[in-house]
């Protein structure tokens, strides 16, 4: 039997596993509650070190220096009339007490590969929020940006 949509160029689609919405977490410092409430959307962050190239004079040898780390992150939330969500901005707004930030997701009982990946992002500190809310949904979105010291990656 051929496939509906499948053609010689593009054969027939196998199940390679399932992944379940509740198989990914997100984990925030002591304080904020179990982040119910938090209605967080939208997670984007990123971790750059500078690296210079040092050249040798008078030979073909390059040396690296460096590994100065900076992270910057992003969380798109919906507001919300949570007791935790105030707590969110609280925990991480005081730049002298920074706090972790940990991103989770393990695959479920249903895929055939088992797997787990955390994110931690090491001493986060707010560094501004901005909103926006548009006529149609009649939500307010709350943008925090965030900035850390460095990026613990684990995978199993």
């Amino acid at each position: 039997m051929a496939s509906v949509f499948g053609s010689a160029a593009l054969p027939f689609q196998t199940h390679g596993g399932s992944f379940r919405a509740e198989d990914l977490t997100l984990t925030l410092p002591n304080g904020v509650g179990d982040g119910t409430g938090a209605l967080v959307q939208q997670i984007q962050f990123t971790l750059t070190r500078q690296i210079n190239m040092l050249y040798e004079i008078g030979s073909a040898n390059v040396y690296y220096s460096g590994n100065r780390r900076q992270g910057q992150a992003q969380i798109t939330r919906l507001v919300s009339g949570s007791k935790n969500f105030g707590a969110m901005v609280t925990a991480y707004g005081n730049m002298c007490t920074p706090a972790h930030l940990k991103l989770g997701m393990s695959s479920s009982a249903c895929g055939k590969n088992k797997a787990s990946l955390s994110y931690e992002l090491k001493s986060a500190t707010l560094t501004s929020i901005g909103g926006s809310v548009s006529a149609q949904e009649v939500v307010v979105s709350e943008n925090l940006a965030f900035m850390f010291l460095d990026l613990d990656y684990a995978q199993t």
